[in-house]
């Protein structure tokens, strides 16, 4: 799995620019509101301490989730590790960068039933 030559999945989600997003991370940090700061410490807190956690993001429309969570990933990003964008709804899966619906990513089948499985490996 961690074959960067024989898996190209992996080597896609490796391949980025570090700099270039760092770049965009520390502008789009200074253009967050004081919720943003908040909540793009916290994640970012648990990602460099290796502390696993969850976070929900819940607000408003309109109020910049999409633009935290696209930075957020680029910040995961940045750092050289891998950052799976994903949403409930094709729509919502366009505006996240690189992102998917949950069930294209993970293999959720639908419609999904009581015994259902995902196909997620690690």
């Amino acid at each position: 799995w961690f074959d960067l030559a024989n898996n190209p999945i992996l080597g896609s989600q490796l391949a980025y620019n570090h700099e270039e997003l760092q770049t965009r991370v520390d502008r789009s940090y200074q253009q967050f509101n004081h919720e943003q700061n908040a909540v793009y410490d916290a994640v970012m807190e648990s990602v460099n301490s290796g502390n696993s956690r969850m976070f929900f993001i819940h607000s408003a429309g309109g109020c910049g989730k999409t633009y935290l969570c696209n930075t957020i990933a680029a910040a995961v990003r940045s750092q050289g590790h891998i950052a799976l964008c994903v949403a409930s709804s094709g729509i919502a899966a366009l505006l996240l960068e690189e992102g998917r619906t949950a069930h294209s990513h993970f293999k959720i089948p639908i419609p999904a039933h009581e015994n259902s499985v995902a196909g997620i490996t690690q």
